[in-house]
């Protein structure tokens, strides 16, 4: 028997908006994890069958624009809207950009992005660090400051046993595990399973959270010492805690800071995949789909049956450069004379000239979008799969934001934000671990130095997928470090 008070509420406007969103977060979480849980890989005909499928769908595109777009003017036809000279112009350029897109399709359908299992050999899985040596002397130097009697913080190798930590991974877990779980919303990262987003090097301001109540224990400064009759203030408190704490003292806000994430990927028990019993380079990933790690995996994408990685990126770009301006070019000429003989000439539309059409403006915005994605993530050092985990720190830190500030404090959100970037550095580029140093690095790194080799597939990347340099800005663990501590010359 439901309570009435229960029915009650579940009749308001408020309850049913909340029960429809809590079905779909289920839905989508049975989701993940049902991806996750899968253990063998799709078939190889499920995984090539959009292959078979995109080649038809081009062959249908060229038989309608040559058969009947194009040799209607050719022939001169009743129906034709143009003449012989158009019809010819146009089939020369569709022949050049068919061409063009099927070379493109075709090399990167037939090369494998680079599957790790092909050149490191099979181990056991690494065993745990009980406390890495470059952690101790920081864990010391907190506990020696410590007030008498206060407990503290957790060893690397505790934080480890938590299952969660692997979904801040950059080279680790696979995509669909990475995906599971949401990031805490909490930004005062003081749950449980975010255990692991405060970095080693900003234990600091953990202590100063923790250490708020028993702030008498610890000894002002000698020449700030405040009287017995003035208050301790917040201010005076970070201040006399960054000298106890030996750590530079900049300013900031005590209610919200940036915690960058403190998972050691860097590490080879991190990286270890315990489906393919190897420690997978770095940036690589396990795909569920293909049953196998891939080297800088960037997504699996079924229109090629296989996936993106480090040995094809390059020629997948390729293949979107093409297809845009194929896509594109069948669009603009069928639309916009199809358009001038409907009008000036009175002829009957073919309805195979509005499939082409219809067909040709989707895949011209969807392949072209997918093109501008990817420029942008190569521009930025990133991966599609690394671009998914820079995104949810940045609504992390956003939801931070939201919550310390009103939503008319514009101002003051701007000026957080921009303490953290002098702080910490700017997180899409100098906050990647992967980051080259500047746009144009990261572009021929994948795309080549060869200006032919970034419109047609010829050529290779300038990386094998197997090592790759790791930004300055991250200490020997792969952990962000504060602008103070970087190399004098990127400060």
């Amino acid at each position: 028997m439901p309570n009435p008070q229960q029915v009650e509420l579940a009749d308001t406007p408020h309850s049913q908006d909340q029960t429809c969103c809590g079905v779909v977060e289920e839905v989508k979480t049975q989701a993940r994890e049902k991806r996750a849980s899968r253990s063998k890989p799709q078939p190889w005909v499920v995984r090539k069958l959009m292959v078979a499928i995109s080649l038809a769908i081009i062959g249908y595109v060229a038989y309608v624009y040559i058969g009947r777009f194009c040799l209607e003017m050719i022939t001169e036809d009743g129906k034709a809207l143009s003449n012989r000279k158009v019809g010819i112009s146009l089939l020369a350029v569709f022949s050049v950009l068919l061409l063009w897109t099927l070379w493109a399709y075709m090399k990167v359908v037939v090369t494998p992005p680079g599957y790790a299992k092909d050149h490191l050999p099979k181990q056991e899985r690494p065993i745990l660090p009980t406390r890495p040596a470059s952690w101790r002397s920081i864990d010391q130097d907190m506990e020696m400051n410590l007030p008498s009697g206060h407990q503290p913080q957790p060893s690397f190798s505790t934080n480890l046993s938590h299952g969660r930590h692997r979904s801040e991974s950059i080279g680790g877990p696979s995509y669909e595990a990475m995906t599971m779980h949401e990031n805490d919303d909490n930004p005062e990262g003081q749950s449980s399973k975010n255990t692991l987003t405060n970095p080693p090097h900003l234990l600091h301001q953990q202590k100063s959270d923790q250490m708020m109540n028993t702030f008498d224990d610890i000894p002002p400064l000698p020449e700030e010492a405040p009287e017995a009759s003035t208050p301790v203030t917040t201010d005076s408190r970070d201040a006399r805690l960054d000298q106890v704490l030996k750590v530079p003292s900049i300013k900031r806000r005590p209610h919200i800071s940036r915690r960058p994430s403190s998972t050691p990927i860097l590490r080879p028990e991190h990286r270890y995949c315990s489906r393919d019993e190897l420690i997978k380079p770095f940036r690589a990933h396990h795909c569920r789909a293909c049953g196998t790690c891939v080297l800088k995996y960037d997504h699996h994408c079924p229109w090629i049956g296989q996936c993106v990685g480090a040995r094809n990126h390059k020629f997948f770009v390729n293949f979107l450069e093409a297809c845009s301006v194929f896509a594109f070019y069948v669009f603009g000429t069928a639309l916009a004379f199809s358009i001038h003989g409907a009008m000036s000439r009175n002829i009957d539309i073919d309805v195979q000239y509005i499939v082409l059409i219809a067909i040709a403006a989707l895949f011209a915005f969807f392949t072209s979008s997918l093109l501008l994605s990817h420029i942008n993530l190569i521009w930025l050092g990133q991966s599609t799969v690394e671009s998914v985990q820079m995104r949810q720190v940045r609504e992390r830190e956003s939801r931070a934001l939201s919550r310390a500030f009103s939503w008319w404090e514009c101002r003051e959100k701007g000026r957080a934000q921009q303490e953290w970037d002098e702080e910490w550095g700017v997180m899409a580029t100098e906050g990647n671990i992967w980051w080259l140093g500047s746009g144009r690095r990261g572009w021929e790194d994948v795309m080549g130095k060869s200006r032919w080799g970034w419109f047609l597939p010829v050529g290779r990347s300038q990386t094998d997928g197997l090592s790759y340099p790791v930004n300055p800005r991250f200490d020997h663990l792969g952990i962000l470090r504060r602008r103070v501590e970087w190399p004098e010359s990127l400060r």
